[in-house]
C-alpha cells in the first residue's frame, strides 16, 4: 500500500448540465488542467451526466487503469488502487457518488464506515424530467477510516474546487442558512439559463397576496430586477389593500410594473356567450371567476410574446392538491418555483426574504399572527374572483393533512379517522387548529376530510397539465406524471371506522 500521505486529490463539486456534454466535456479539460497546476495527481468528481466519462481522473504525470470496480492509479510516489462506490476490499481509500437531489428535510449523507478513507461526491445543479426541476446542493466531504469528517465543502448549491488531503483535516464548511431560500433561487436561475437561455424577461401576475409576492421576490433575487416584470390586473372585486400591496411590492424590487383593469375584456367574453344563446344566470358564479381567472392568463400570455419572454406561475402546493387553480388561467408558465410548498411553508420563506432584502418586502398584512387560539389575518388569502371571497382552505390543518396524505404512503383516509377517534392529532400539533376550526365536532370533521379527499382525487387533470415545479420533498411520489386519475372510493375500513365515529 501506497502512502496515501503523499496522494493529492482535486475534488471538484461541479455543477452539471444535463443535455450538454460537449459544455461539460470542455469544462473537465479546464478542470484537469486547473488540478494538474495545483500539484494534485488526479480529479475526483461526479461524472453521471457525461456518458461513460470516469469519476476519478488523472492528472499530470499521473495514469490510470479502469476496472469494474475498482480504478488503479500509477502517480511518480506510488500506486493506488481505489474503489468504486461499495467497493472496499483491497483499496487504499474509496470513492463515493452521492448522486440524491436535495429535499426540504434531507438530514444529510451518513458519514462512510467502511474501514478505509473514503470521498463523497456531490453535485450542484438541476435534474430537469416531465414536471418535475430538481436541485443538488453540493456537500462533498473526505472522511477518514473510522468515517470521521477531514474536510467538508459548501452545501449551498454552489461549485467548489479544492485540493484535499485523505489523512490530514481539511476546511469544513459550515452549514447553510436559508437553505430554502438558497435552493429556489439557484434552482430558478439554472433553470432560466440551461433551458430558457439565461435572457428573457419573466412575466408574473401581481396580485398582492402572498403567493405572487415571494415568486416576484424570488425571480428577482435569481434573476435581477431587470428581468423581471409585474403586472396588477384588477377586477372590481380586489381590494384597495391587495391592489396597494402590488404597486408597493413593484417599488420595492425595483421591477417594471403596469396596471390595468379587466371589468371590459370579462364583460366581452361574457357577452359573446351570450350572443351564443347562454342566459346571463349561466354565466354567473362560478363561470365567472374562471373567466376572470382566464382572461388574466391569457393576458399574461400576451405580454410574454410581446415581451419575448415567459410566465411564472405562483401556485402553491395546497392549491395544486386540491385543484383550487383555473386551467389556462391561473395554472400556466414555464416554471412553478413554490407550486411544492405550503402556504405554512411560505410563512417562514417571506420572513427569510424580508431577511435577505433587508426591509419588508413581503407586507406583513399578508403572514397571520399566531395566538394560544389560532390565528388572526389582516388581509386574508382570496383569489378575489367574487365580492368577500375567502379562500377554502383551513390553513395550518389542511397544510398538514394534505402533505400527509400525499407524501406518507402508509396514511390514508382511514389512518386520519383512526387519528382523529384516539386524539392522536393532537401529538402532530393539529390540536389547536382541529378546535379553531371547529372539526371537533365529529360529523364536521369527517365531512372536511372527505371534501379534502374528492378534491384531490378530482384535481389530478390539472395537475398532469400543470407547469413544471420545483420539487423540494420525496423524489418517489407520483404528481402530475405518473398520476391515475380516478374518483375517491372510500375502503371497507374507512366505512366502518365512520360508522363508529358517527354511531358514538
Amino acid at each position: 500500500m501506497s502512502n496515501l500521505a503523499d496522494l493529492k486529490v482535486a475534488l471538484w463539486q461541479r455543477e452539471v448540465h444535463e443535455g450538454s456534454p460537449s459544455r461539460s466535456r470542455e469544462e473537465l479539460a479546464d478542470a484537469v488542467q486547473r488540478a494538474t497546476e495545483l500539484g494534485a495527481d488526479c480529479l475526483v468528481t461526479t461524472a453521471f451526466d457525461w456518458d461513460g466519462m470516469p469519476d476519478v481522473i488523472p492528472c499530470g504525470a499521473s495514469t490510470a487503469e479502469y476496472g469494474e470496480s475498482f480504478v488503479t492509479l500509477h502517480t511518480d510516489d506510488g500506486d493506488y488502487r481505489i474503489g468504486m462506490g461499495s467497493s472496499t476490499l483491497d483499496c487504499d481509500f474509496s470513492v463515493l457518488i452521492d448522486n440524491a437531489c436535495w429535499t426540504k428535510d434531507a438530514q444529510g449523507s451518513a458519514a462512510p464506515d467502511i474501514g478505509v478513507p473514503s470521498i463523497v461526491v456531490a453535485p450542484v445543479g438541476i435534474r430537469n424530467a416531465g414536471h418535475a426541476v430538481r436541485c443538488f446542493d453540493g456537500g462533498a466531504a473526505v472522511y477518514d477510516a473510522q468515517g470521521e469528517i477531514l474536510c467538508a465543502l459548501r452545501d449551498d448549491f454552489e461549485e467548489e474546487f479544492v485540493v484535499v488531503s485523505l489523512v490530514e483535516p481539511g476546511t469544513i464548511a459550515q452549514p447553510c442558512d436559508s437553505k430554502l431560500l438558497k435552493a429556489l433561487i439557484s434552482t430558478i436561475r439554472r433553470f432560466d439559463g440551461q433551458v430558457l437561455g439565461g435572457s428573457l424577461p419573466w412575466i408574473i401576475g401581481l396580485s398582492g397576496g402572498l403567493d405572487s409576492t415571494i415568486v416576484a421576490s424570488l425571480l428577482v433575487l435569481a434573476l435581477g430586477k431587470s428581468r423581471v416584470i409585474g403586472y396588477s390586473l384588477s377586477s372590481e372585486y380586489n381590494t384597495t389593500a391587495t391592489k396597494g400591496n402590488s404597486a408597493r411590492l413593484a417599488d420595492a424590487l425595483g421591477i417594471r410594473f403596469y396596471a390595468a383593469t379587466i371589468g371590459d375584456t370579462v364583460h366581452a367574453v361574457e357577452s359573446t356567450a351570450e350572443s351564443c344563446g347562454y342566459e346571463r344566470e349561466r354565466i354567473e358564479g362560478l363561470v365567472h371567476e374562471n373567466v376572470q381567472a382566464r382572461t388574466r392568463g391569457s393576458l399574461l400570455c400576451t405580454f410574454a410574446a410581446i415581451e419575448g419572454g415567459v410566465v411564472a406561475n405562483n401556485g402553491n402546493f395546497v392549491e395544486s392538491a386540491l385543484g383550487y387553480c383555473t386551467l389556462y388561467g391561473d395554472a400556466i408558465g414555464a416554471l412553478a418555483p413554490i407550486a411544492d410548498l405550503t402556504k405554512v411553508e411560505l410563512f417562514d420563506l417571506a420572513r427569510d426574504i424580508n431577511a435577505t432584502f433587508g426591509a419588508e418586502v413581503v407586507p406583513g398584512n399578508l403572514l397571520p399572527q399566531l395566538t394560544d387560539d389560532g390565528y388572526t389575518w389582516e388581509t386574508m388569502p382570496s383569489a378575489e374572483l367574487s365580492e368577500g371571497q375567502r379562500d377554502p382552505m383551513k390553513w395550518f390543518y389542511h397544510d398538514w393533512l394534505v402533505r400527509k396524505l400525499r407524501d406518507d404512503p402508509d396514511f390514508g383516509a382511514a389512518d386520519a379517522l383512526e387519528a382523529y377517534r384516539d386524539d392522536r392529532l393532537e401529538s402532530e400539533g393539529m390540536g389547536t387548529w382541529i378546535r379553531f376550526y371547529g372539526l371537533d365536532d365529529t360529523q364536521a370533521f369527517i365531512s372536511d376530510l372527505e371534501w379534502v379527499l374528492r378534491q384531490m382525487h378530482s384535481a389530478v387533470f390539472k395537475r398532469i397539465q400543470a407547469p413544471p415545479a420545483i420539487i423540494l420533498n420525496n423524489p418517489g411520489i407520483a404528481w402530475g406524471d405518473g398520476e391515475v386519475q380516478r374518483r375517491w372510493e372510500p375502503d371497507e375500513r374507512y366505512l366502518e371506522l365512520k360508522e363508529q365515529l358517527l354511531g358514538s
